[in-house]
């Protein structure tokens, strides 16, 4: 049973892997620009009272409402279908945009101001500054709370199984639907969520001693 259960589980894990994926890219471009838009230093009147209350909207709800907005609410806005996919693709993305523009804020924060008052006086321009000086050491400061961040991206995409995603909750589901088999079928699915998670961290860690 588990040998038949194994390809549908694995191929399911690639669905979430592809929906974690692209949602950690988008929300990391995004999360990113707001957070640089947002910090002390080059904080943008207007546009960060605006990212405030971004932030404080996605952060204080579900999850499940954001996914049910962009799959039923979305559509009647914008006029057109969106796909179960694209739309969890999407309600991942501006969940992880929230909370990295977080991590990406407080990181730049802790940073001394006497860094940028010593890149301005080596005449260095501030996307100079930002690439060379302060990104890199923000970077070392985030990377922790990035990885953890992309860890429960990985496993709040099971949340997708309720607009229909085929994602490897769904699918495990049923598969015990049909064969009845619970314990083996959710323990595999256990331990392939956690090789999943596991493989960032450790590709993240090497990253950080990298760095």
């Amino acid at each position: 049973m588990i040998e038949s259960a194994l390809p549908l589980l694995l191929k399911a894990a690639l669905i979430t892997i592809e929906a974690s994926a692209l949602g950690a890219v988008f929300g990391s471009v995004f999360g990113v620009l707001m957070g640089l838009a947002s910090c002390n230093r080059l904080k943008v009147p207007g546009i960060s009272q605006l990212i405030a209350a971004y932030v404080t909207i996605i952060r204080g709800t579900p999850m499940f409402i954001q996914l049910l907005f962009v799959y039923f609410a979305l559509p009647e806005i914008i006029g057109v279908d969106i796909a179960p996919l694209p739309a969890g693709v999407i309600a991942l993305s501006i969940n992880s945009a929230a909370y990295l523009s977080e991590i990406v804020r407080g990181g730049l924060n802790s940073i001394p101001s006497g860094q940028w008052e010593a890149c301005e006086t080596l005449g260095y321009s501030t996307s100079q500054a930002l690439i060379y000086i302060i990104l890199p050491q923000a970077l070392k400061t985030v990377l922790p709370a990035i990885t953890n961040e992309f860890s429960t991206l990985i496993k709040e995409s099971s949340i997708l199984m309720v607009i229909g995603v085929p994602e490897l909750v769904k699918t495990s589901r049923d598969i015990v639907a049909r064969e009845l088999k619970p314990i083996e079928i959710y323990a595999l699915t256990a331990l392939i969520y956690l090789i999943m998670t596991s493989t960032v961290a450790f590709f993240t860690k090497k990253l950080e001693q990298k760095i």
